[in-house]
């Protein structure tokens, strides 16, 4: 899409729903006051067009690669908590303000939002815990064992890392079917004829939001967990 000072908001916002994470940031209008030309709004927000048009057209661009498989493990678990956990903590609070309204909104003429939106509280709720754990218990054990390695030096404290490895695991499980519940009261993520740009963003954002979960899941049920437990058993032995 060309994107001129004279495009409305709105318009960007239906072309390419990624735009609409842009626009939210910036406390921009994309829905019931989305007719705007994008040189309105950005003299009333005292912005520059040139970059808002740069910020507009690089939406939805590649996500970072994930680090190699035999990548040291504390960089695995820096990329998981700067790109996975950060975009989380940004995502989640974002979707939850936009399924409420879709809900207050839609939620007659749609019934299925409002399981959507159970569905989803219960998975952010439980996902927000999730982090804490990741954070706070099993990441610096992670970082610990391979401080050990560098060191040179043996563990010398009781095996550790199965317990929180399967609790963690578990809880993936419960969030892969949460998405796959998601997944299908929206139909595969398809706005129905009638969905305003709200609508619509909720319905990409969430296919977005499953893509990287799904990523997550994979780095750290494949790669991470299993090469942390190998390594303690060998620091062990």
């Amino acid at each position: 899409m060309n994107i001129t000072p004279e495009t409305r908001v709105a318009d960007v916002a239906t072309a390419n729903p990624a735009t609409i994470k842009i626009f939210q940031r910036q406390g921009i209008d994309f829905c019931c006051g989305g007719k705007r030309p994008l040189a309105e709004v950005c003299e009333e927000k005292g912005m520059s067009f040139r970059a808002l048009q740069e910020a507009l057209e690089g939406a939805g661009g590649e996500a970072p690669q994930l680090p190699a498989g035999d990548a040291p493990l504390t960089e695995i678990v820096r990329f998981v908590v700067d790109h996975f956990h950060a975009g989380l903590r940004e995502e989640l609070p974002r979707l939850g303000e936009m399924v409420a309204k879709v809900l207050n909104v839609h939620g007659e003429r749609h019934p299925e939002v409002k399981d959507l939106a159970a569905t989803f509280r219960a998975l952010r709720e439980e996902l927000e815990m999730h982090l804490l754990k990741e954070e706070r218990v099993l990441f610096p054990y992670v970082e610990r064992l391979e401080a050990l390695v560098l060191q040179g030096r043996p563990l010398t404290t009781p095996p550790f890392a199965d317990g929180p490895i399967g609790a963690m695991e578990h809880e993936h499980d419960d969030a892969g079917r949460a998405l796959a519940r998601l997944r299908e009261l929206t139909g595969g993520y398809v706005p129905p004829a009638d969905a305003c740009n709200t609508f619509r963003g909720l319905y990409h954002g969430l296919e977005e939001f499953e893509a990287a979960l799904h990523q997550h899941i994979h780095l750290e049920n494949n790669v991470l967990f299993p090469r942390t437990a190998r390594l303690e058993r060998e620091l062990a032995a």
